[in-house]
Parts: structure tokens; sequence; C-alpha cells
């Protein structure tokens, strides 16, 4: 079953900043009543930026109110999700201790991480962490679309 959030990103460039060779853009997550969102995600790279459809995406504008939207899977074989009009995207999280890091789907881990007593229980809930032991990793199809779009997941794979 799907499960969504909706929040409001505000850009901000005082947490604009690089890792390696890779530029992070600022943004201050908000919820849709502009109460600050207590997460650890607070820049996001040109892939995450793509995905939320931040960055250039914004088209001049300051912030965007967008529902995420994580879909659970049983495998990395499922059948990808297919949301028209939006790109969805296969990550996988790992849960190490307290803490979840979500990875691309050839194994590359993230800057994006999730901490469980630290971050909004909402969120948590969210991407799943909530569910998975000490070691345990959660395949997830991941996008975000306008707040009105509806949402159908695909069937799981059965096992043969």
């Amino acid at each position: 079953m799907s499960r969504t959030l909706t929040l409001l990103f505000r850009r901000d460039p005082s947490r604009d900043h690089e890792k390696g060779n890779i530029r992070f853009e600022g943004y201050v997550p908000l919820w849709p009543d502009g109460r600050p969102v207590a997460v650890g995600l607070d820049a996001f790279c040109k892939h995450g930026q793509r995905l939320l459809g931040l960055g250039k995406h914004l088209a001049g504008c300051t912030e965007k109110l967008v529902k995420l939207v994580c879909l659970p899977l049983s495998g990395r074989d499922d059948d990808l999700n297919r949301i028209p009009g939006y790109r969805v995207r296969r990550f996988f999280i790992v849960r190490t201790g307290s803490i979840g890091r979500l990875h691309f789907m050839d194994g590359t881990p993230t800057a994006s991480t999730f901490e469980l007593g630290q971050d909004d229980p909402r969120v948590i809930h969210w991407i799943g962490l909530n569910e998975l032991e000490d070691g345990e990793t959660q395949w997830i199809d991941l996008a975000a679309v306008e707040v009105n779009t509806a949402i159908t997941q695909r069937k799981r794979l059965q096992p043969a």
C-alpha cells in the first residue's frame, strides 16, 4: 500500500553546500501550514531536485507544495510503479541501529538519512523505517506529485 506525505519545500540558499564533487541545493522542509518538519533532509543533489520537482523545475518560485509518495515493494525485481506525468525512482532503505539510509538501485548510498527518535514520526512512518529491524532492507519506489494526484500501486509480484 502506498504511503503519502505532503510537504512544502522552501528554497534556502544558506543550506547550499558541496560534498566531494556533488553540489547540493538547500531547502527548508515545512508542513503545509508552515510549521517546520523535524527531518534531516535540508539539501538535495540534482537527482533529488529532479525527483522532487525542485531546482530549475521551480521556474522562478521559491517554494513548492508536493505530495511525496512511497510505494513499498516485495523486492528489487517488482515491476516499477508508474504515475503518469511524474518521475518514479527505485531505491532501498537500510536500517543500521536507529538510522535508515536511502540507497540508489545500484547500491550507492545517498545523503538522505532518517533517524528514529529524532525525525518526525510521520516521516519515519512514510519511509517505513519504523517497520524495519536493525540490518533489514526495504525496496521502495519514490515519487513527488501534485497534491491532488491519485495514486494506485501496481500489484506485487507473486513468488514463483
